[in-house]
């Protein structure tokens, strides 16, 4: 496999590897999927290399990480016969729930990938592992991959560490100009400059355009939080103004309106609508 991210996001993950404090539970949200994968397998690889500058990708260890092929990496596939894309919890405990238990074959810890866990795990798998990940042994490692984190059991989310990765879209200089509006008109003390520089949209493909743009600045404001530092004058203002949970419920009631867009909602409901969402959030103590 050939680990393929955006400049940003690699990053972020070797940052986190060299810092030496790889939590034993993470999850991977944001990008897409196969942003998320290369990440995750980035992380893998590093904590299973033993070579200075890990991951070094080219030893042994990496080597076989990459091929799928190290005895102390695993991940975890959909149960054969079911149509839904699932691991049931019967082949979860049968056939990786045991090997949890089990020291390390060569590494010095064994770490379970589980990719698009929101899809391949469904509650019941979540709980079976919720156990080992409330006591996890030194030598363990969880990584899910997963579009949005809160699509993952509150319990399960709760004691992992977030990675949240920048997307990869194209965009155009009307679109950043007009999410930069948004971000001042989110930033300034009177309501009416949101509710201005919303309305300022008189269609839904401009105002969709705008929005990707201001979630993607969001986003970079969690990696922000995360360790990674920045040098986006938009994204500064964002994190001078808010802190991490603000940033989230930014990102998830514009996420909503970006989705309403793609309805036949009224445009000028949406916008005010929004505007008082982004208030009540940013204005909360």
């Amino acid at each position: 496999m050939e680990i393929r991210l955006q400049k940003e996001n690699e990053a972020l993950v070797r940052e986190l590897v060299g810092s030496g404090r790889i939590p034993h539970t993470i999850i991977i949200e944001g990008g897409d999927s196969e942003e998320r994968v290369n990440a995750a397998v980035l992380l893998a690889t590093g904590a299973l290399c033993k070579e200075q500058g890990r991951p070094c990708l080219s030893c042994p260890a990496c080597q076989k990480a990459l091929k799928d092929a190290h005895p102390d990496f695993f991940i975890p596939k959909p149960s054969k016969g079911l149509k839904s894309g699932i691991l049931s919890l019967k082949d979860l405990r049968d056939n990786y729930l045991a090997q949890m238990s089990v020291r390390p074959n060569e590494a010095d810890i064994k770490v379970f990938l589980f990719r698009d866990a929101d899809k391949l795990l469904r509650e019941d798998a979540q709980n079976a592992l919720l156990k080992t990940i409330e006591e996890p042994p030194q030598n363990l490692l969880f990584i899910f991959t997963a579009e949005s984190a809160k699509s993952m059991l509150l319990t399960v989310r709760s004691r992992a560490r977030v990675i949240t990765l920048r997307h990869t879209f194209s965009t155009d200089s009307d679109s950043e100009q007009a999410a930069s509006s948004v971000i001042d008109g989110m930033i300034s003390l009177y309501e009416y400059d949101m509710l201005k520089t919303l309305s300022s949209f008189k269609d839904k493909q401009s105002m969709t355009a705008a929005l990707g743009v201001f979630v993607e600045k969001l986003r970079q404001a969690l990696s922000f939080y995360s360790g990674l530092s920045t040098t986006d004058p938009e994204v500064k203002k964002l994190t001078r103004k808010l802190d991490r949970a603000r940033i989230l419920a930014l990102i998830e009631v514009t996420d909503q309106a970006v989705r309403k867009l793609k309805t036949n909602i009224n445009l000028q409901l949406l916008q005010t609508w929004l505007s008082s969402q982004y208030r009540r959030i940013t204005w909360q103590k």
